[in-house]
């Protein structure tokens, strides 16, 4: 038989990474699920540590493996870098695109002088 807090722990984190109120939902989820819900707060501690800051952990891990898999690839990180040019404002000054393709490169950690033609072309757009 599964743990009865497995479920309620997962609908728990979809909840917090959607954005809703940690101890709303926990209150809620602990009833939909018949489960004292201080237990349930300790399980979720345990599990997820603070509840207020899960969803900027969560996305700060996000970015870090999405980070990882760039350097491992650099075919993936040169287009992730050119994807991110594109979607530049396009009413940026001179000054302020080089400055934001630089920050990219950085980011995305790729030479911008490999790019050249490339960024070239998408600012012709």
């Amino acid at each position: 038989m599964m743990d009865p807090f497995v479920a309620a722990l997962e609908e728990l984190a979809e909840a917090l990474l959607a954005g809703e109120d940690p101890e709303g939902v926990l209150e809620d989820i602990a009833q939909e699920h018949e489960l004292p819900s201080p237990a349930l707060r300790n399980r979720a501690l345990r599990a997820f540590g603070p509840l207020e800051t899960y969803r900027e952990r969560q996305a700060e891990l996000k970015k870090e493996r999405e980070q990882t898999a760039r350097r491992r690839d650099p075919v993936f990180a040169g287009a992730s870098f050119l994807a991110a040019i594109a979607s530049l404002n396009p009413r940026l000054s001179a000054g302020d695109r080089q400055a934001e393709i630089e920050r990219l490169a950085a980011e995305y950690d790729v030479d911008p002088a490999a790019h050249k033609d490339a960024i070239e072309r998408l600012r012709k757009r």
